[in-house]
């Protein structure tokens, strides 16, 4: 009797909350933060983590294609309730227990009143939190949940908060760095550091998509995984199915792998995708990788000017010229040499092989983006160059700027960082901006990590328009 009367106070003081046909229509805001434990009392209801991941989860590809419910909450006591009545449950999963970030974790219940899930939602929460990276996680439980009876809801007033729960998701191993093997160097795999795959420098869990860009690699190859490098080991090293396989797009395997093949002379591009462990072939064939940009900087010699790099071939061209005095005339040429194309300026912005010198009306280093897909057009903006970041004295606010000296060909500064992250920004904006790998900068990437506080001497080259790289040494 005692428990009926319980009950019967806590749905009056319910439905002055919610009442309602669909169980999802109204749902309190939650407080902030609540006390974790592994089993929870809550309004008269008692809850727990649900035993299929009480203990440690560690999922596989066959866990994700099964249809068998995982129970991710159990209850373990009620009052009593009217014949029929149910609980219905929402579910909110988060990294922290203070619930600042939250995915909603699709879910029903079943007989019992347990929470139950499938191995694949739970597996897409936890990557949606964390990332894809197949790391063991936690996870804390949020459900707010209702008394159903019939076309009748009642929210109760508390949510139930449990966990953490160890759950690691599904993922392939993707490595860091992968190599090129083949005929193009012997199949020497002491030989490779000329055969890196270029990558964005993003987690690679995020961004798994690695590219070469190599001349002359006709015939057969193989792809090398960083830890096989290191060990100079050739377990671990990445074919196809089918030895001599000249598809230009394919599953890359570990066992029993066999070498891809081109046939075709020229540049090629290489591209992997690790997530889904598959490789593609571009045939490109003949095409120039550098412009260069003789001029009155250099003495109009084709054969020591700077450089402009064709990093994505798309005839698209780009890089970093110092001019040191005001109204420098210059050219781009595909040669180094006058025999090839020399294009010089066409008007508003765009090229002629017949046309004048172009002009650089301020002396300082400039950007410059040459287009030779279509109309030959170019643009080019002067830079001044700066830190921007958490780590830095103006944070992401303001940048601190760095000086630039021509017989180094560095821009340069000596300041206070702290721990956190920064990145090489030009013009206090955030239209050319570089960060990733301190040792291959990239257009746009990640922010640069600064693990202890100090004085630094932090230096940014961009003389190679083929590789911008950095330097940081604390003092």
């Amino acid at each position: 009797m005692k428990n009926k009367i319980y009950l019967l106070a806590s749905l009056l003081a319910v439905l002055f909350f919610a009442s309602c046909d669909d169980v999802y229509d109204h749902v309190a805001e939650p407080p902030q933060s609540y006390e974790q434990e592994n089993e929870q009392t809550v309004n008269g209801f008692s809850f727990t983590l649900g035993s299929d991941i009480s203990n440690a989860v560690i999922f596989t590809e066959d866990d994700l294609m099964s249809e068998t419910p995982i129970r991710v909450i159990e209850t373990t006591a009620t009052p009593e309730m009217a014949e029929g009545a149910t609980l219905k449950f929402v579910v909110e999963a988060s990294d922290t227990e203070e619930f600042t970030k939250t995915v909603e974790l699709p879910s029903k219940s079943d007989e019992d009143n347990a929470v139950i899930t499938t191995a694949y939602d739970l597996n897409e929460v936890v990557k949606s939190l964390y990332g894809k990276a197949p790391n063991a996680r936690d996870i804390f439980l949020r459900a707010t949940f209702y008394i159903v009876d019939g076309t009748t809801s009642s929210l109760m007033p508390n949510p139930v908060v449990l966990g953490p729960a160890s759950v690691t998701p599904v993922a392939p191993i993707i490595e860091t760095e992968y190599y090129l093997i083949g005929d193009i160097n012997g199949w020497n795999i002491e030989n490779l550091d000329d055969y890196k795959f270029d990558h964005s420098g993003k987690d690679v869990y995020e961004d798994p998509i690695f590219t070469i860009l190599v001349n002359n690699v006709q015939g057969y190859f193989k792809i090398v995984p960083k830890s096989s490098k290191d060990a100079a080991s050739w377990e671990g090293v990445m074919g196809n199915p089918i030895d001599g396989n000249t598809d230009l797009e394919g599953d890359i395997i570990i066992e029993d792998s066999q070498a891809m093949q081109v046939t075709e002379p020229g540049w090629v591009k290489i591209t992997l995708n690790m997530m889904e462990y598959t490789y593609s072939i571009e045939i490109i064939g003949e095409m120039a990788l550098e412009l260069y940009v003789p001029g009155g900087h250099q003495g109009w010699d084709p054969g020591s000017a700077p450089s402009l790099y064709n990093r994505n071939f798309d005839f698209k061209y780009n890089g970093f010229v110092y001019f040191g005095e005001d109204n420098t005339e210059f050219k781009f040429t595909t040669e180094r040499n006058w025999d090839g194309p020399a294009y010089g300026d066409g008007g508003d912005g765009t090229l002629s092989s017949d046309g004048g010198n172009l002009v650089a009306s301020e002396a300082g280093m400039y950007k410059i983006d040459v287009d030779l897909s279509g109309s030959p057009v170019y643009s080019m903006v002067k830079t001044e160059w700066g830190l921007i970041g958490d780590a830095t004295e103006g944070g992401w606010d303001n940048s601190t700027p760095m000086t630039y000296d021509p017989e180094t060909a560095l821009w340069t500064v000596t300041t206070t960082l702290g721990t956190g992250e920064f990145k090489f920004r030009a013009n206090d904006g955030w239209d050319i901006n570089l960060g990733g790998d301190i040792n291959n900068l990239s257009f746009g990437a990640d922010n640069i990590p600064v693990t202890e506080e100090g004085t630094y001497e932090i230096s940014l080259d961009l003389s190679d328009s083929k590789q911008f790289k950095g330097t940081i040494v604390k003092l």
